[in-house]
């Protein structure tokens, strides 16, 4: 069978799509994994036959331009927002609709070239991201099943796709006159990997699989090896976050380590570069270690605590790995993970600003980070979170679902 996976031009978008291509690999299949030419790097570092289409966009700019910049700033929404859209007002759901009409504009730069590469190669079942939105729009062109892969944020990611109630957006729309096929609004199927312990209920058209962290290719350090003294806290935040809001969390990020290193034996703080760079400007306490480059599916298992910005990647890793988390989230996606993580009991969430400045949010930080240090039943109900995701499908597993589904 050849399968045709296509993801959002952004490394944390491929990431979780990762073990599934690899399995159907494995399984005999043939795969190509088609995205900006860009991401291809990112995609061949991962072992996968690349295939560059359409042309970069800048997505930083569209992302902070005026009607969406927003998003990086929210203050917390109505819980369970994925599922209950009717909650958001009428600012937070135009806020979704600019969203979606970014994702068109990605997906309106890759279209032409993926539809020619599809029509030549003639794949039996397109895999896509949530919201690469060209995805659907080829597996309708050519007539096959489309499969939505969701990157473990719990909800079925079908709202950016509409405006206030079920038209489509017109934007995604006209994509699908471009190449001169029905509009669909719902994938073939879905495929979850979100965790058992926090995520929604969903129809029968919706596959879970357990969550395999891939964060990137990176070599074992000889220190992490070794045996270690005492506890052992991470402290990390998405090159997302810093692509996108640059230096306006670097010092959100210092508060973060001072606050561990009061309280733990020893604190290893996971980042880009560019953020390593930021943090030594000033010195910082002993107990630290800075790395770069370092996946945290290599690191996770072997902390006792992570403390970070929500992002889905970094929350299913530490899940999967049974790990405390102290998430700390602005955008309302993280701020998704952290809500439904505490009232799993093996995490605590704060908002951005709730953490006031200087000394005194490390003291806030400082509290909570000994509170989950200290508490057994935030060890307990993480261990419970990760057994939880032991027990579900592997992607193996759902390649011979997929298989007969294209069938």
């Amino acid at each position: 069978m050849r399968i045709l996976f296509t993801t959002f031009p952004w490394h944390s978008h491929h990431f979780p799509m990762v073990p599934l291509e690899s399995a159907a690999l494995a399984a005999g299949h043939e795969v190509r994994v088609a995205s900006s030419p860009g991401l291809m790097p990112t995609v061949t570092a991962s072992g996968l036959p690349g295939v560059p289409v359409g042309q970069d966009v800048d997505l930083a700019s569209l992302s902070n331009d005026r009607s969406r910049a927003a998003w990086h700033i929210q203050g917390r929404w109505p819980d369970d927002w994925p599922v209950r859209p009717e909650l958001l007002d009428d600012e937070q759901f135009a806020l979704i609709e600019n969203l979606g009409r970014m994702q068109a504009v990605m997906a309106s730069a890759m279209l032409d070239d993926l539809l020619d590469l599809a029509r030549a190669w003639q794949p039996d079942l397109v895999v896509h991201d949530a919201v690469t939105l060209a995805g659907p729009v080829v597996a309708a062109a050519l007539g096959v099943p489309n499969v939505s892969h969701l990157w473990g944020t719990p909800g079925l990611q079908r709202i950016e796709m509409h405006r206030m109630g079920s038209e489509p957006l017109s934007e995604y729309a006209q994509l699908y006159e471009r190449a001169r096929a029905d509009v669909r609004t719902e994938p073939t199927a879905w495929i979850d990997p979100s965790a058992p312990g926090i995520r929604y209920p969903a129809g029968p058209t919706c596959r879970q699989m357990r969550y395999v962290p891939y964060n990137g290719p990176g070599l074992l350090p000889d220190w992490l090896l070794r045996g270690r003294a005492g506890t052992r806290v991470c402290v990390t935040w998405g090159a997302t976050s810093m692509a996108l809001r640059g230096g306006t969390v670097v010092e959100l990020v210092r508060q973060c380590v001072d606050a561990a290193a009061e309280v733990a034996d020893e604190v290893v703080v996971a980042v880009t570069e560019q953020t390593a760079r930021a943090l030594e400007t000033a010195p910082l306490p002993d107990r630290v270690r800075i790395t770069v480059g370092l996946p945290l599916h290599l690191l996770l298992p072997s902390c006792d605590l992570v403390v970070h910005h929500g992002g889905a990647g970094t929350s299913m890793t530490a899940a999967g790995a049974g790990v405390r988390q102290l998430l700390i989230t602005t955008r309302p996606e993280p701020t998704v993970n952290g809500t439904r993580l505490a009232a799993s009991g093996a995490a605590r969430h704060l908002m951005t600003g709730d953490v006031p400045a200087g000394r005194e949010g490390v003291g806030l930080l400082r509290a909570e980070v000994d509170r989950l240090l200290s508490d057994p039943a935030h060890g307990t109900a993480a261990m419970k979170l990760a057994d939880g995701m032991r027990t579900q499908p592997t992607p193996a597993d759902l390649v011979a679902d997929l298989t007969n589904l294209a069938r």
